[in-house]
């Protein structure tokens, strides 16, 4: 992989934004952790949800990850796609991956992701 990426091994291309806390939440974020914002999408059956975490005051402070729930550790879809592009599962976690970076973007929680980017 030669993308640059942060400190949480996110493209260092991806910056976040905190918008006003209603429209944090109309997007689908919660905050149950104290000063942090959530947001989570099924996107990959049942098990694979697409996570970001950011900090309410830093939002350089965040986190962005595809999870395998049913296994409790990261889906490398990007990974898997390398090896085997025609891996369909994959495809489609990465479709979906996408369409949640998308909407993210539109609303202005995330720029500088460029499509089929290392996310």
């Amino acid at each position: 992989m030669d993308t640059k990426v942060n400190e949480n091994g996110v493209n260092a291309n991806i910056k976040v934004h905190v918008l006003n806390e209603d429209k944090m939440r109309e997007l689908g974020f919660t905050d149950f952790r104290e000063g942090y914002w959530y947001y989570c999408k099924a996107v990959g059956g049942k098990d694979i949800t697409f996570n970001l975490s950011i900090n309410k005051v830093n939002a350089e402070d965040f986190r962005l990850d595809v999870l395998d729930e049913g296994f409790l550790q990261p889906y490398d879809y990007q990974y898997y796609l390398e090896r085997n592009p025609e891996h369909q599962f994959a495809i489609q976690v990465r479709d979906n991956v996408e369409e949640q970076m998308g909407i993210l973007q539109a609303a202005g929680v995330l720029s500088g992701h460029v499509k089929g980017e290392y996310i």
